[in-house]
């Protein structure tokens, strides 16, 4: 049993086993999907007044440094997550896009470090 708990420990610190939470590798989607995902708006509330439009869903993108050579969490690829998963929802854009502040160490996450991102993915009505 302690073996099982120490090779798990190990596995968790080194970052094997990989992050806990949803991260999509944006360079490595094909040319013309990168492009569509890093090209979806984000906006705020002032810029949809008078537009038809429904929120689909909350969206979270999270940049993870999973191991410890893993290049450092950045604002950027969290944003570039949380427009991933808005355009797999079929969104149109994002609105009141907000970030954290970097964390440092997570079990949660099992990252180094990371950054989150959170906003409403958002349809317009007219298309």
């Amino acid at each position: 049993m302690k073996h099982c708990v120490l090779v798990c420990i190990s596995l968790m610190v080194t970052g094997c086993i990989g992050p806990l939470v949803p991260v999509k590798k944006i360079e490595q989607l094909p040319a013309d999907e990168r492009r569509a995902v890093l090209g979806l708006p984000i906006y705020n509330e002032s810029q949809l007044n008078g537009k038809d439009y429904a929120i689909i869903n909350v969206v979270e993108g999270i940049s993870c440094k999973n191991k410890t050579w893993d290049p450092a969490a950045t604002k950027t690829d969290a944003i570039s997550q949380a427009k991933y998963w808005a355009r797999e929802q079929g969104a149109d854009g994002i609105m009141n896009l907000q970030c954290d502040l970097p964390r440092g160490t997570t079990t949660t996450y099992n990252c180094w470090e990371s950054i989150t991102c959170t906003g409403q993915a958002i349809k317009f009505n007219n298309k």
